[in-house]
């Protein structure tokens, strides 16, 4: 049998579904299909069971997040189920009563973990983008925060922190010997620059606001159903500050509307944010320059595969998006790095 990783694209899909197969055996669950959703960083599928009831199945491969990140994700979602009224989606436990399944395949690939949850109904929120939605989307926003304030979560849940640049151990690389020979002179002292100012902006937040946070909880991480906003896709939970939850939202927003726009529905969110919860202190275009520069480490430490050409116009193109910044005292489109000339 070929290995799994000399496999082309679709031998691949064909071992992971084997692999899900083998994950829903574990479960108290008659199958009648199973249908692949896609692949980002996770293999995601939809289960339809033979009484009719609907699940999302979420292979994934231990690297991008791991099996303690998973675990963590099952503790709060289960809290959020028995404390709050949030429709976030339920965890399905194995027949052996784990919130994981360690699912196995002949020529599969290892270190993979599966989580089953209830399928939530509705459109995603990206395609419903009004004022209505982003006051309801503050207001979640609140309610989760609230949440995260108050819950002990129990022994194993996990201890990392997003209170800087980099929270969940990856080599920083940003400024180090390899990148700096890549990028040109003017490159590098922005993103010194940049790097100074995140980091003073992140020290001076306040650690007592320090909670469980979503972490990624963008308008394409909630479904609409009913007019009810509906979060899932819980696998970034890690204790950060409220502002930071806020800002990556943000963040994916405004790459992708007019920054008129972009200020209408902040406010709006704002406003049902408050309707909860004070507003929270801290920079907010800092901490999005902040994942920004994320990126462009991210480049850096894996520039075998992206190509020091790629890295060196990604550099170029942050210190001019920086300089933009210090001129206009705001982030001012575009955010990412054109591909192609």
């Amino acid at each position: 049998m070929k290995p799994y990783n000399e496999l082309t694209w679709p031998g691949k899909r064909r071992r992971l579904y084997r692999l899900a197969q083998d994950a829903l055996a574990q479960y108290d669950l008659e199958v009648s299909r199973l249908v692949p959703l896609g692949y980002d960083t996770n293999m995601m599928y939809r289960v339809y069971a033979a009484d009719g009831a609907q699940y999302a199945l979420r292979l994934a491969n231990g690297v991008w997040r791991t099996r303690s990140d998973a675990e963590s994700e099952v503790m709060w979602l289960d809290a959020l189920a028995r404390d709050t009224e949030i429709p976030t989606p339920h965890v399905v436990y194995t027949k052996a009563g784990a919130g994981l399944a360690t699912p196995t395949t002949a020529g599969g690939p290892t270190g993979f973990h599966a989580l089953l949850m209830s399928w939530l109904p509705g459109t995603i929120l990206g395609k419903r983008l009004t004022l209505e939605n982003f006051f309801k989307m503050g207001e979640l926003f609140g309610q989760l925060h609230l949440h995260g304030a108050s819950w002990q979560p129990p022994a194993g849940f996990t201890t990392r922190r997003f209170d800087k640049m980099l929270s969940r151990g990856e080599p920083d690389v940003l400024l180090g010997d390899d990148a700096l020979a890549v990028y040109s002179t003017e490159a590098a002292r922005m993103i010194e620059l940049m790097r100074a100012k995140v980091d003073a902006a992140y020290r001076a937040l306040d650690p007592a606001d320090l909670r469980v946070i979503h972490c990624d909880l963008w308008h394409d991480n909630i479904k609409v159903h009913g007019g009810v906003l509906q979060p899932f896709d819980f696998e970034d939970t890690i204790w950060g500050y409220r502002i930071h939850d806020i800002a990556m939202a943000m963040l994916d927003l405004r790459e992708i509307v007019e920054c008129e726009q972009y200020e209408t529905f902040l406010a709006a969110f704002r406003r049902g944010y408050e309707g909860i919860l004070a507003w929270p202190d801290g920079d907010l275009d800092l901490c999005q320059i902040g994942r920004i520069l994320w990126r462009t480490n991210y480049f850096a430490q894996h520039v075998q595969h992206v190509g020091a050409a790629w890295l060196a116009k990604d550099a170029a193109f942050i210190a001019d998006l920086f300089q933009r910044y210090l001129d206009t005292g705001k982030l001012v489109p575009p955010l990412r790095t054109p591909r192609g000339a």
